[in-house]
This record gives C-alpha cells, sequence and structure tokens, in this order.
C-alpha cells in the first residue's frame, strides 16, 4: 500500500501521535489509542515512501518534546504552545517544498487543531491528577446506603455513589437485595454495616 500525499502522510502522523498521547495522559480509553496507532502505522508507511526532510523530523520531535515538558514542568499553556508552533513548522518542511509540498492551509489547520486539543487534554488530566482527596473510605462511617449482593454476612452496597464490599457486622444476620444498611466500621476497602433501624426510617 502507497500513501503519496504528503498533507495526508503528515497529518496521519499527528493525528496517531495525538491519540497515543491521550492514551498517555487518560489511560484507558481504547478508541483513541486505536485510532491513534492505526493513524501512525499508516502515516509512517507514507513517511517512509515519500522520505522526510532533517528538518522536519527534527520539528516534530521537538513537538513531541515540548509537549511531554509541558506535562513534566507543569508549565502547560507556554511550552504547549511553543509545541504547536513546532508541529504547524514540522508540517510545512516535513518534506521537500520543491518535489513533494504540502498544503501549508491544511498542515496549519490540522496542527493547531490537533495541538490544542492535545493541551485541552493535558490541561484537564493535569487538573485531575492535582485535585485533592476529598475523603477516605473511613468517612464512609455513618453513612447509609442499600444492599445490592445479599449480605449472608458477606456482599456489597451501594453507598455515595459506589458499590462496596460489605461485611454484616451481625455475623449471625441476613439482609436481602434493597435493604437499607448504615456503615458502622470502615475495614480496609470493606464496609461493616447494619441493618437501619426501624426507629431510624421514621424519623426520616
Amino acid at each position: 500500500m502507497e500513501l503519496d500525499d504528503p498533507t495526508l502522510v503528515f497529518l496521519l502522523l499527528t493525528l496517531g501521535m495525538v491519540g497515543v498521547g491521550v492514551e498517555a495522559m487518560t489511560p484507558g480509553g481504547i478508541i483513541p489509542a486505536v485510532l491513534g496507532i492505526i493513524a501512525l502505522v499508516f502515516g509512517v508507511i507514507g513517511l517512509v515512501n515519500i522520505g522526510p526532510t532533517a528538518i522536519g523530523i527534527g520539528l516534530l520531535l521537538l513537538a513531541i518534546v515540548l509537549f511531554i515538558a509541558a506535562v513534566a514542568l507543569r508549565l502547560y499553556r507556554p511550552l504547549s504552545m511553543l509545541g504547536v508552533i513546532s508541529l504547524v513548522a514540522s508540517g510545512i518542511w516535513m518534506f521537500d517544498r520543491q518535489t513533494d509540498p504540502t498544503s501549508i492551509i491544511a498542515v496549519t489547520i490540522g496542527s493547531v487543531a490537533l495541538g490544542f486539543f492535545m493541551l485541552f487534554v493535558i490541561e484537564r488530566a493535569s487538573r485531575v491528577k492535582e485535585a485533592p482527596v476529598r475523603y477516605g473510605p473511613e468517612d464512609l462511617v455513618g453513612m447509609e446506603g442499600e444492599v445490592r449482593v445479599p449480605l449472608r454476612p458477606d456482599g456489597q452496597v451501594f453507598v455515595d455513589g459506589a458499590l462496596w464490599q460489605a461485611r454484616l457486622a451481625d455475623q449471625d444476620g441476613r439482609l436481602g437485595s434493597g435493604e437499607r444498611i448504615t456503615v458502622t466500621e470502615v475495614k480496609g476497602l470493606t464496609l461493616m454495616v447494619s441493618a437501619k433501624s426501624a426507629s431510624t426510617e421514621g424519623d426520616n
């Protein structure tokens, strides 16, 4: 298979690197990673077919380094902006402009769009990672929830928007799905619970 359109080849390379970068920043997303790898493979095939210039490869590597440095040094916008500029320049001079010129307009628009999308992902992921943990499991003590997997005495309960492994404080007790519970203690990641008393339900 031959890819001989310089502009398409460069955009495929850029799209591929952005897809891999998004996966690296926010692991677990299957679609960006798969699309990124596919685009990168086709981009590399086209790169080999046409033959890049040294300055184009150098500017592309500089753009990658700048995006990585933006994350490592927490200088998200300044270094990412420089990364976008380097990416645009890389696209313009990736191939010999006399024999295999890229479309300056297409390369600029594509590089800026993908570069700013990468900046958005970097900033979003960094804010999530730097956000303080609001509370630990121990703060669930006293909260109420609902049995999802019958407690005999072990099972699962739904408390504070999440499923938790749970165990009845009364080892001889049994609670079915849908019954209400109160968290009395936290042992590791297992919640010790007891049945919600009738008097408490009456108060609510």
